[in-house]
């Protein structure tokens, strides 16, 4: 719309058309102020989502390792209680699983406007994807049914929660990036090449109105 105008204005040259342009262009760059504070805006919820989310599948893995460690040495009682420790386990796998797919789409999301903490969202996605924290909560269950002895548990989870710790510090990470995407970072943008030609268009425009004005006084 902007363009538009100011090429109407080029066309035209009179003063109504130039304002015209110049309002259009205003309301062009308002847009995109706006666009790019709900893009940060989005991300920021979604990293205060996900570190609330990492922080909960912290204490459920700690509670997780106190049962295990409370196991007792055989029989029904720690068939029963291996039982409930891997319904547990089940639950916090499902859930890794689910984090880990929203941190991939909200690094998506975050890339044009909050590349650094794109980044980092990416990383934490791959805190639970590389460390293959699904496959070790699996592993560790198989562990719990087979009767292994608490040292071999405990180093299990340590694991485990070693990892989860990890994907909390790259969460950090994630937050304390907002806000240094950059401007400059963003120049290939679609948004940002449609405004860097708005700009020249008005860079033209005030050149012709310039003109208009001598012309003006010289007569």
């Amino acid at each position: 719309e902007a363009a538009d105008a100011m090429r109407r204005a080029a066309a035209g040259g009179n003063s109504s058309s130039a304002s015209q342009a110049q309002q259009a262009l205003d309301r062009l760059r308002e847009t995109q102020r706006k666009l790019e504070r709900s893009l940060s805006d989005r991300a920021q919820r979604d990293i205060r989502d996900a570190q609330q989310r990492a922080e909960e599948l912290a204490r459920q893995q700690q509670e997780i390792a106190n049962g295990v460690n409370g196991l007792a040495a055989n029989g029904q009682q720690r068939r029963e209680q291996a039982q409930r420790i891997n319904e547990k386990k089940d639950d916090l796998e499902q859930k890794l699983g689910e984090l880990e797919s929203d941190l991939d789409a909200a690094a998506r999301d975050a890339a044009q406007q909050e590349r650094q903490a794109s980044r980092k969202l990416s990383e934490a996605a791959g805190a639970i994807r590389d460390n293959r924290l699904r496959d070790k909560i699996r592993y560790s269950e198989a562990l719990v049914n087979r009767g292994y002895g608490q040292e071999t548990l405990r180093a299990t989870e340590n694991d485990i929660a070693g990892g989860i710790d990890q994907l909390r510090k790259r969460l950090e990470e994630a937050q304390a990036a907002l806000g240094q995407g950059g401007q400059q970072q963003n120049a290939d943008s679609k948004g940002e090449q449609a405004l860097g030609r708005t700009q020249r268009l008005a860079r033209g425009l005030e050149s012709l109105q310039e003109r208009t004005r001598e012309r003006a006084q010289a007569n």
